[in-house]
C-alpha cells in the first residue's frame, strides 16, 4: 500500500516534467527548426516602425564600382536626426519641420523651403523588408537560421523578374542586419551589398544636437 501511495503521489511530479519537457521543445523547434512563413517576417519587420532612437552605419559595396564601399552615419532620437554621408552632414528637426544640408568642408549650409522629412526616407529605407513583402508578386522563400556578424538572424529570399534580395534579419529587432541585392542576369548582372550596424536606444540628445553653423553662409533652396 505505501509503495502505491508512493507512485500516486510521484504521478503529478513525472507529469510537470513531461509537460516542461514538451514545452521547452516546442519553443526550440519554434526558434531553430520551424520555417518562418512570409506573414511570420513581415510580422517581425514591422517592429522597426516603434524605434524612435537609433544609431545605424549602412556599409554599401557595389561591384561594378570595384567593391569600393560608401559609408552612411546615422543617429535618431524623437524626431530629430542628424546624419552624415560623402561629404555632407543632414539635421533633420522633423517637431520644428527644419531640414539643412550642411558642407563643413566649404562652409556651405543649404535650406529648403518646403519641408521634406530625411527621417522619413531613412525609417522606409529601414522598413525595406515590410514593403517588399506587401508586393504579392515578389517570391518569398525561407533559407535557415543563422549568425551574421554576431547577431542572429532568418537568413530568406525575395525576389521577381529581375531582381533577387537574400537578406539577414534580426531574429529579436526586425532590423535588416545584411541585405544582398543581384540586378539582371549573366555577365550584365549588378550585385549590391548593405551591411547594417545598429545600436538601439543608444542615443543622447547630444549626438542629434543642431550643429553650429553661425559662420557659414546660408543658401536657400
Amino acid at each position: 500500500m505505501k509503495e502505491r501511495k508512493k507512485f500516486i503521489l510521484a504521478i503529478p511530479t513525472i507529469l510537470i516534467i513531461i509537460v516542461a519537457i514538451i514545452g521547452i521543445s516546442l519553443i526550440y523547434y519554434n526558434r531553430n527548426v520551424k520555417k518562418m512563413t512570409r506573414d511570420d517576417i513581415k510580422l517581425l519587420s514591422q517592429k522597426v516602425a516603434t524605434i524612435d532612437n537609433i544609431s545605424c552605419e549602412v556599409i554599401t559595396s557595389n561591384s561594378t564600382d570595384n567593391n569600393n564601399q560608401s559609408v552612411e552615419d546615422y543617429k535618431l532620437k524623437d524626431g530629430i536626426m542628424l546624419s552624415r554621408a560623402d561629404d555632407f552632414i543632414i539635421y533633420d528637426n522633423k517637431n520644428e519641420q527644419t531640414l539643412m544640408q550642411i558642407d563643413e568642408e566649404e562652409e556651405l549650409v543649404y535650406t529648403y523651403s518646403e519641408y521634406n522629412s530625411e527621417i522619413d526616407a531613412f525609417m522606409k529605407r529601414l522598413l525595406t523588408v515590410e514593403s517588399l513583402l506587401e508586393n504579392e508578386e515578389n517570391e518569398y522563400t525561407f533559407k535557415n537560421y543563422t549568425t551574421m556578424n554576431g547577431i542572429k538572424c532568418i537568413n530568406f529570399e525575395i525576389k521577381n523578374t529581375d531582381t533577387v534580395f537574400e537578406i539577414w534579419l534580426d531574429r529579436k529587432t526586425g532590423m535588416i542586419v545584411r541585405m544582398d541585392t543581384r540586378y539582371g542576369d549573366g555577365e550584365s548582372s549588378v550585385n549590391v551589398s548593405a551591411v547594417y550596424r545598429y545600436q538601439i536606444n543608444n542615443v543622447t540628445d547630444e549626438d542629434v544636437a543642431r550643429p553650429n553653423t553661425d559662420s557659414y553662409v546660408v543658401i536657400e533652396l
